[in-house]
């Protein structure tokens, strides 16, 4: 029986193991291929915001004068020059201030840059500004832009007069060289007698009252229709300044002086604190873009051409109306106005003195000056 048992398990255990190692082998799960992997784009760091700078500009001329024209040109060139960084926004003809508030806007830096007439808006405020106001001493437009160049190089009280702003450049245009007159031809001093005759300028207002006339200070934009209505008989005026405020259509008489009975010229001024915020490399592109010689004569000599083609339109009006041409105050007619009128830049030098300036050096300066760019 032991016999039996023995010989069964043996069998069982050769077929286990033949069994066993002829079975298929389990069948391995397949393995799911990997997708490779796209490679992330760097990400580019977002550049910092620019900020832009807004100034505004405030002038009393209109915008079709020749300095506005210029001054157009320059702000665009600003602007491009900075990438759009610094942008300037212009106000002519009053538009943001008036005439006589120019200076104060740009000092407490309402207008950033302003181009106040000082030597009219401003006699106490600006003695050495009132250079051009010199009787007979300039005729011709860039003789005068020289001579307040070699003056500001010379003269540290000039500059600093504009405190607390800085001087960008300075606009020279046609001095005060024609009288338009509603009444008759100003031909001689004695004609002068009891005129009432307009003139902002301090020392031409003095000037007039040695030569018998009543003097009567009106502002820019009033003074077409004082001279329509008879408030004035005439205005102290030059070429450019007769057409672009249309003064030739209320008047019917023409003088011209050959030796200007002042200069007319006033500053571009831009706020210290406007000019100092600015960051440094826009501060720098300004300063190369503003070349204040550069910029004043360029003015200066577009001026001269500009003031030729303003003639013409006047002279071109007047035979049109039946207007008798201009008439040209001879030499020694104009001797006579200078002999007479002397005290009024002696006066001047007197007052730049009492104020503790160098009055009569700068006074004799300027005429050497004009005398030297003559």
């Amino acid at each position: 029986m032991k016999r039996i048992i023995l010989v069964t398990l043996t069998v069982l255990l050769v077929s286990a193991i033949i069994f066993g190692g002829c079975a298929k082998p389990a069948e391995e799960t397949p393995t799911t291929p990997t997708t490779p992997t796209t490679p992330t784009t760097p990400t580019t760091p977002a550049k910092p915001e620019v900020k832009t700078i807004k100034w505004r500009l405030s002038c009393f001329i209109p915008p079709s004068e020749k300095v506005a024209l210029i001054t157009k040109d320059w702000i665009k060139e600003v602007e491009e020059a900075t990438d759009g960084r610094l942008l300037i926004t212009d106000y002519w003809a009053e538009s943001l201030v008036k005439y006589i508030g120019e200076y104060d806007a740009v000092a407490a830096g309402t207008a950033d840059i302003a181009m106040p007439s000082c030597a009219s808006i401003g006699p106490q405020r600006f003695p050495l500004g009132r250079f051009g106001n010199l009787v007979f001493v300039y005729s011709n437009i860039p003789q005068v832009a020289q001579t307040v160049l070699a003056l500001l190089d010379k003269y540290p009280e000039f500059r600093d007069e504009f405190l607390p702003t800085k001087v960008l450049w300075w606009n020279c245009v046609p001095g005060d060289c024609l009288l338009v007159s509603t009444k008759k031809s100003i031909q001689t001093m004695e004609d002068i007698q009891g005129m009432k005759i307009c003139s902002t300028s301090a020392e031409i207002i003095r000037g007039l009252e040695l030569m018998g006339a009543v003097p009567v200070a009106i502002g820019t934009g009033d003074r077409y229709s004082a001279l329509e209505t008879g408030v004035i008989d005439a205005s102290m005026e030059e070429w450019n300044f007769t057409w672009i405020w249309k003064l030739h259509e209320p008047t019917k008489y023409r003088t011209y002086i050959p030796e200007w009975f002042r200069a007319r010229n006033y500053p571009s001024l831009v706020n210290i604190e406007s000019y100092n915020r600015l960051p440094e490399d826009i501060r720098q592109i300004l300063d190369e873009v503003t070349d204040a010689k550069a910029m004043s004569m360029h003015i200066a000599e577009a001026m001269v051409d500009f003031n030729l083609s303003s003639m013409q339109k006047v002279i071109e009006f007047d035979e049109k109306v039946g207007n008798p041409p201009y008439y040209t105050l001879p030499q020694a007619e104009l001797e006579r106005w200078k002999e007479v009128t002397l005290p009024v830049n002696e006066a001047y030098i007197e007052e730049l003195e009492a104020k503790g300036l160098p009055g009569r050096a700068f006074v004799e300066d300027a005429i050497a000056f004009a005398e030297k760019y003559k």
